[in-house]
C-alpha cells in the first residue's frame, strides 16, 4: 500500500507540473519555431535530470538500463520524443484550439486500451468508472466541440496521441530500470535531433531571455514530470497512471485562471466536479483476490523488510549483494533475483508482478 500511495502522489505531481507547463508554453509560441521551442523544452528537461542524477549520486538501489532495453528505449525516443511532438505541431496548425484539445484526450483512451488489451492490465468497474469520469471532465473542459476539424488535422492529432499511448506503455515496461536514467536518455534523445534539425533548416530561435524561460519550463514540466511519471507507472501500471495523468488539462486550466488571469467558466467548474469524482473513486479502489504467480527471474529495485516480511521478495542473497547494507533495518537494493511459483491473496494493482488473468 505504501508503494501504491507513492505512485499516486508521483502521478499527481507529474500531472501538476506538466499541466502548468502548457499555458506557460502557449505564451512563448510566437517567439520561435515549434521545432526550436520543443527542442529547448527537452534540453531543459535534460539539464534538470542531469542535476538530479548528480545530486543523487551513484546508488545500488536502482537497476541500470541494459542492452536488451535498447529497442524499447528507441521506441520511447522515436514515438514519445519525436513523432508525437512533430505530429502534434502540424495537427495544431490545421485545427481550432477547442477541437485539438478534445482530440488530445485520445491519449488517455489509447493508453488505457493498449494497457488492458495488449499489456494484460486489469481495470475493474471502479477503475473504469474513474477513467470515464476524468475523460468526461477533459471533454467538458475542451468544450466538446469538433467544429472546424479536417481529416488531415484530426489524423495528425490521433497519430500524436497514439504515439504517446504506446510511449506510456513502453515506459511502464522500462520503469523497473533506473527512472532518472530512462528520463535523461529520452530527453536527450529527443532534444538533440530537434535542435540540430531546427538549426540546419534555419528555423528562428527565441531571444535569449525566452530561451532561458523555456529551459526552466522544460526542466519542471518535462524533465521532473517525466521522472515522476515513470515512478507512477512503476507502482500503478499504465492504465491507472493514465487516469491520474488525465487531470493535467484541468490543472493547466486552473493555473491559467489563477496565475495568467484567464476568465472563470462554467465548463471549468463542471470539469472539476467530474475529474474530482473520478480521482476520488480511483483513490478508494482496492483490488484484492487469490491469485497465482508463475516463476519469474528479473532485475529491479525492491525492498527487504525482515520485520514486516515481503510477499514477493523472500529470496537468498550473495555476500556481494548485501555488501554495505544494514540488514537489521528495511533496505532497498537492485539485483537479479528469482521468484518461485506461489499463490496468495492481498491488495494489488497491475504492476509487473500482477499481470494475471481475472
Amino acid at each position: 500500500m505504501a508503494s501504491l500511495r507513492c505512485g499516486q502522489l508521483s502521478g499527481f505531481a507529474a500531472a501538476v507540473l506538466f499541466g502548468c507547463s502548457a499555458p506557460l508554453i502557449s505564451t512563448f509560441t510566437a517567439s520561435g519555431s515549434s521545432l526550436s521551442i520543443a527542442g529547448l523544452l527537452y534540453a531543459g528537461a535534460t539539464l534538470a535530470l542531469a542535476i538530479v542524477r548528480l545530486m543523487k549520486g551513484r546508488t545500488q538501489d536502482e537497476s541500470p538500463l541494459q542492452r536488451r532495453d535498447a529497442p524499447a528505449l528507441a521506441g520511447l525516443i522515436l514515438l514519445g520524443g519525436i513523432v508525437g511532438p512533430v505530429a502534434l505541431v502540424h495537427g495544431l496548425a490545421r485545427l481550432p484550439a477547442a477541437s485539438s484539445s478534445l482530440l488530445l484526450n485520445l491519449e488517455t483512451v489509447f493508453t488505457l486500451a493498449i494497457a488492458v488489451l495488449v499489456g494484460r492490465e486489469h481495470l475493474g468497474k471502479r477503475g473504469a468508472a474513474a477513467a470515464a469520469l476524468t475523460i468526461a471532465g477533459a471533454i467538458v473542459l475542451s468544450d466538446g466541440s469538433l467544429g472546424g476539424v479536417n481529416a488531415t488535422g484530426a489524423a495528425l492529432i490521433a497519430l500524436a496521441t497514439l504515439a504517446w499511448g504506446i510511449d506510456n506503455n513502453l515506459s511502464q515496461r522500462l520503469s523497473l530500470r533506473d527512472p532518472i536514467q530512462i528520463a535523461t536518455v529520452k530527453a536527450l534523445g529527443a532534444s538533440l535531433p530537434m535542435l540540430v534539425l531546427a538549426w540546419v533548416l534555419g528555423h528562428p530561435f527565441p531571444p535569449a531571455t525566452v530561451c532561458a524561460a523555456l529551459l526552466l519550463v522544460g526542466a519542471l514540466g518535462y524533465g521532473l514530470s517525466i521522472w515522476l511519471d515513470l515512478l507512477a507507472l512503476r507502482d500503478l501500471g499504465a492504465a491507472r497512471e493514465a487516469v491520474i495523468f488525465s487531470t493535467a488539462p484541468f490543472v493547466g486550466a486552473l493555473f491559467a485562471l489563477v496565475v495568467l488571469r484567464d476568465s472563470f467558466t462554467l465548463n471549468l467548474s463542471v470539469a472539476a466536479g467530474l475529474m474530482g469524482s473520478g480521482v476520488v473513486l480511483l483513490l478508494r479502489e482496492e483490488h484484492s483476490h487469490w491469485h497465482q504467480h508463475h516463476a519469474l527471474r528479473h532485475d529491479h529495485r525492491h525492498c527487504h523488510d525482515l520485520a514486516a516480511g515481503d510477499l514477493h521478495h523472500e529470496h537468498e542473497h550473495s555476500p556481494q549483494e548485501l555488501e554495505g547494507m544494514d540488514t537489521d533495518h528495511p533496505f532497498w537494493h537492485a539485483h537479479e533475483h528469482e521468484h518461485s511459483q506461489t499463490a496468495h491473496a492481498h491488495p494489488h494493482v497491475s504492476d509487473v508482478h500482477h499481470r494475471h488473468p481475472h
